[in-house]
């Protein structure tokens, strides 16, 4: 080009120096040309109260569950009507204390009942060895049969074996009997 200029270039380049110019000018006006100072509003007025010494008592209110560290479930060993309660509510026990006594009669019955069915395993015992004792002797002398003699043997070692069990449950009468 000989030295002649495009007339869409210079148009260009005008736009491009307005453009310039607007945008420096915006910019200056956001930033408000000169910065102010932050003016700090003033202090409120607060009222004070005198300082008191007195006794402060501290408390606290919660909402939750109490629960205890040690439980118990309370069973008897035998089962009955309760004849009296042993404890006032809120009394504090300790273990092994007798807490309720269940009626003691138809327990007391029983033992009874066992101390006589032991007397009467007793008697057929002490006739069951006398059977067996003469029956022995009968045989040494061949005048009972063997069978015979081993069946008064045997009748007598039965009986003795009821008296174990009359004797046994005896103690066990005994023992509900103690837990009334």
């Amino acid at each position: 080009m000989n030295g002649i200029s495009n007339p869409s270039r210079t148009a260009r380049r005008l736009a491009l120096a307005g453009m310039s110019a607007l945008a420096i000018a915006i910019l200056t006006a956001c930033s408000g040309g000169h910065a102010q100072e932050a003016v700090a509003p003033p202090a409120p007025e607060v009222s004070a109260a005198p300082v008191l010494v007195r006794q402060v008592s501290q408390w606290d209110e919660f909402s939750g569950r109490v629960e205890a560290v040690q439980s118990v479930e309370l069973r008897p060993r035998v089962s009955g009507y309760i004849d009296k309660v042993n404890y006032v509510e809120g009394q504090e026990v300790k273990k092994g204390d007798v807490l309720f006594t269940i009626d003691a009669r138809s327990y007391q019955a029983e033992y009874d009942r066992a101390r006589a069915e032991l007397a009467r395993a007793r008697t057929q015992a002490a006739l069951a060895h006398s059977e067996s004792e003469r029956a022995r002797r009968l045989a040494e002398q061949q005048a009972i049969a063997a069978g015979t003699a081993e069946q008064r043997r045997a009748a007598g070692e039965q009986s003795g074996a009821a008296v174990q069990a009359a004797q046994a449950a005896l103690d066990a009468a005994r023992l509900n009997l103690e837990f009334t």
